[in-house]
């Protein structure tokens, strides 16, 4: 082909190559991202070249940095309080390690190998990143969800947030070794400026978090249009002010997360198009992609990518054996976090803009990180594809009859000297978990008690299932809580109470609420299934029972309803 390309034209071209990559990919078998990244690199300079001279990655670079917004904006969510607080520690303790690992291993390969330090440590600095578009794309092509999908979607957020941070500490410190101090103010002073850089783009985030939340819940906004010209005016203004748009993106999907429910729908309100973004933005970035880059690396590639796997699997290994967290996460998270591509193609262009680092080392950085980035973008995705299978939680994002027994909505520290004060630290936990305000908790505690007075809500074998009314909702929802020393709470068998849920049904729900009873009741009373919630030691044990195929029997999928969203209320 020859002439001047629209760049309309140029999507259009892109976006079809892509669908048809990603379609031959799924009848192969193969994660549909691959689909996209071959198929890209196969319309590429290195096979067919359609688009002769022109970089399509270059002429779409503001596509491509939207769409990796809003996988940043999608990334921060999975950073809501509510959602890992049962976890925190085994979600940080975790992606400290896997960065750390692939710094130090990476920084000290790449010196080994002639890198001088300052440029080995930003190779380190960079090996930290994974991608979030492709974890987060495969996740939801997979429809995978658990403990394990929770953990790995976290650890990429923190992964981006640690990897930055690491990465403006780099380029100060390059600045001042390869200007001989010449800046002024010592390392110190560029230590200070990059956590100013970071700081800002921080609280920038957070600001127009507080705005898009301030918008929302005004009433009678387009909520799709809000998020969309949210993330535009971010882009802007934060090349404006010289903040780093991801940790702005991460930070304004943490606050939404964050703020209330209303807020935290809003980091889906893009779904309807990131289909179409990721397409973009794979196929894009295959097309720029260069095998001779690879060839060119030679050993230094080779050695960048063995450093970096090794420090992500040990690091997740080791992180999640001292934490305690089940085998199936520290096994297989490792592998999951190998995909790595714009993040590390962003900072690749920042150190080629910088007119304080050499020529030399730049060029040898962008050769290495991109031949590595183009092995990563076919074969990155195979590898988390291969983790979330063997991890066992694919096709598990489907609506169930009981919805709420997830990891997160599970406490094994309830107690109290008599029932009213297990229920009411119970309540107090469906609180926390679901943001109710002091209101609706003491009208929900007041509802569940009463209930009690009126007759006991024990059902014998140990369990009970108190409930309440929830004035708006369109879900039932709840919490489970697990009582090891036992309450009494009168029941027919005199068994003191060890297992108890919650339940919150909405008005209009009736039906589903006496179904969702029956079934829980049948669970609880299953010997084995109940012999092994008592014994669990975490929310995660208990979790682990209920996702049993034993317990699946009491617990079924539901059918899908056209147009219901996901989202929990």
């Amino acid at each position: 082909m020859t002439g001047d390309y629209s760049p309309l034209l140029v999507l259009c071209v892109i976006l079809l190559s892509g669908i048809a990559g990603g379609w031959l990919a799924e009848r192969l078998r193969l994660p549909l991202e691959t689909g996209y990244t071959v198929a890209g690199l196969l319309i590429g300079p290195m096979a067919l070249n359609v688009f002769g001279g022109l970089d399509p990655a270059k002429l779409l670079q503001p596509l491509s940095q939207f769409a990796m917004g809003v996988l940043a904006v999608s990334a921060g969510s999975h950073l809501g309080y509510r959602r890992i607080h049962n976890a925190l520690r085994r979600i940080f303790v975790i992606a400290l390690f896997e960065s750390l690992g692939a710094l130090v291993l990476v920084t000290l390969a790449s010196h080994w190998l002639g890198v001088d330090w300052p440029g080995a440590f930003a190779l380190g600095a960079i090996a930290m990143a994974t991608s979030p578009a492709t974890t987060i794309t495969l996740v939801r092509e997979l429809r995978a969800r658990g403990a394990f999908v929770k953990t790995l979607l976290s650890v990429v957020a923190l992964d981006i947030i640690l990897c930055l941070m690491a990465f403006t500490l780099a380029t100060r410190v390059m600045d001042y070794a390869y200007s001989g101090g010449a800046e002024g103010g010592g390392l110190a002073w560029a230590v200070v400026l990059g956590a100013a850089q970071f700081a800002e783009s921080l609280l920038l985030g957070i600001l127009m978090g507080w705005v898009t939340e301030r918008l929302v819940l005004r009433g009678g906004t387009h909520k799709f249009s809000v998020i969309f010209l949210v993330l535009l005016f971010l882009s802007g203004v934060s090349d404006y002010l010289g903040a780093d748009f991801l940790i702005t993106s991460i930070f304004l999907g943490v606050y939404l997360a964050n703020a209330s429910d209303e807020a935290a729908r809003q980091t889906k309100a893009m779904e309807p198009i990131e289909p179409l973004l990721y397409v973009c933005f794979f196929t894009a970035a295959g097309a720029s992609l260069h095998l001779d880059s690879v060839a060119e690396a030679g050993a230094l590639c080779a050695a960048y990518m063995a450093a970096r796997f090794a420090g992500k699997y040990i690091g997740a290994f080791a992180g999640g054996w001292l934490v305690r967290a089940p085998g199936r996460i520290w096994h297989n998270l490792g592998l999951a976090l190998m995909p790595q591509a714009g993040v590390a193609i962003g900072m690749v262009l920042l150190l080629k803009g910088d007119p304080d680092v050499p020529g030399h080392t730049a060029s040898v950085i962008s050769t290495l990180v991109l031949g590595a980035i183009t092995l990563n973008e076919i074969i990155g995705p195979l590898f988390t594809w291969r983790a979330l299978h063997r991890a066992g939680e694919i096709n598990l994002d489907r609506r169930r009859l009981i919805e709420f027994l997830q990891e997160e909505f599970i406490t094994t520290s309830i107690g109290g000297a008599d029932k009213w004060e297990a229920l009411k630290s119970l309540t107090s936990f469906y609180s926390l978990t679901h943001n109710l305000s002091p209101e609706a908790r003491a009208e929900l505690e007041a509802d569940v008690l009463e209930r009690e007075k009126e007759f006991t809500t024990a059902i014998g074998h140990g369990a009970a299932i108190p409930h309440g009314r929830a004035g708006k909702g369109r879900r039932i929802s709840g919490v489970m809580g697990i009582c090891h020393d036992g309450v009494d709470f009168g029941a027919y068998d005199h068994e003191p109470v060890k297992i108890l849920v919650l339940v919150v049904t909405p008005k209009g729900m009736e039906n589903q609420h006496l179904e969702v009873m029956a079934s829980l009741a049948m669970m609880v009373r299953d010997g084995h299934i109940r012999e092994r919630l008592v014994s669990a030691l975490s929310p995660y044990d208990a979790w682990e029972v209920i996702e049993s195929r034993e317990a699946r029997t009491y617990n079924q999928f539901l059918e899908e309803e056209d147009g219901e969203e996901n989202a929990p209320a």
